[in-house]
């Protein structure tokens, strides 16, 4: 039997993500007539129906659906041995794609890619940020080819390495920030005097952790959606927050007049990288973990 176009899975898979045949094929750069055309021929060859149609609609059937996930892995690990084959014995030449969540690029990215530039000057950098959650899946798809992000994440498929700790700060309020600095009570400070990032922010979750906040009461139900705004807020309301020490490092909370006074050495949150466990480009990865601990120091 012959085997499918790779052309005609990428259009497979971009009609399962745009969900309509026009966007699908603009997408591509083809005309819909050629995306069309390209489904049939794959359900041709591969002998099972990928999509139900009608006059007005379509939906993908479940065979259709294994395929669609069978096909992104064949166009990642196609994605890899070009890449592997133009870089053969030069692993930090060529190009890589890296995505950093929100929380940790304004802080990092500056001083990593001065970094890349002095140890790796034959290696093309292309960055992302984006959330924890968007970001492993454009790894997933193969997008991407490594994130910088805060661990642990749960339930994935994917390699995973520590490169560093950043210790969480208390900033605030003066007097709110002695009182609970004087044992670490959140009985100590005002109700609804905590303020924190979105949920979309892993930096919530590890801060709440690390931090032991179980007393909800003392959280205010703003949630903001950047550090900038969060220091903001925390500045005009007279509250405090948790700050990561690559942003303290960086002067976060100075201009807004913030008390910032850093907490005990078991809060903290680690910062790691991830990549695909099939990547052949581990030698890139490893080198670039090494530059970031260096950087976390």
């Amino acid at each position: 039997m012959a085997l499918p176009n790779l052309k005609h899975l990428h259009y497979l898979l971009a009609l399962h993500e745009h969900q309509h045949f026009n966007r699908a094929a603009s997408a591509c750069f083809v005309s819909q007539s050629t995306l069309s055309s390209a489904i049939f021929k794959l359900e041709e060859q591969l002998g099972c129906q990928l999509i139900e149609r009608d006059h007005k609609a379509f939906i993908f059937t479940l065979q259709g659906q294994e395929v669609v996930k069978m096909a992104r892995s064949l166009l990642v690990s196609a994605h890899d041995l070009v890449t592997y084959a133009e870089h053969q014995g030069k692993p930090e030449h060529g190009s890589i794609r890296i995505g950093c969540i929100h929380t940790i690029a304004p802080y990092l990215l500056t001083d990593f890619v001065h970094a890349c530039k002095k140890e790796m000057p034959d290696l093309s950098l292309y960055l992302f940020e984006n959330s924890t959650e968007h970001l492993m899946l454009m790894l997933a798809n193969g997008e991407i080819d490594l994130i910088i992000l805060a661990l642990p994440v749960p339930s994935h498929s994917f390699k995973t390495k520590i490169v560093g700790k950043d210790a969480f700060y208390l900033a605030g309020a003066s007097d709110i920030v002695e009182r609970y600095t004087k044992n670490y009570d959140y009985k100590n400070v005002p109700l609804n005097s905590v303020f924190l990032l979105s949920e979309e922010h892993c930096l919530t979750e590890h801060a709440v952790s690390a931090c032991k906040i179980t007393d909800k009461s003392r959280i205010n139900p703003f949630f903001a959606s950047s550090i900038s705004t969060l220091t903001q807020m925390t500045a005009y309301h007279r509250g405090i927050t948790f700050l990561p020490e690559m942003a303290v490092n960086k002067n976060v909370g100075i201009e807004e007049g913030l008390s910032i006074q850093k907490l005990s050495d078991n809060m903290y949150r680690d910062i790691g990288i991830m990549w695909r466990p099939t990547s052949i480009r581990q030698q890139v990865f490893i080198k670039i973990s090494e530059l970031l601990s260096g950087l976390l120091k």
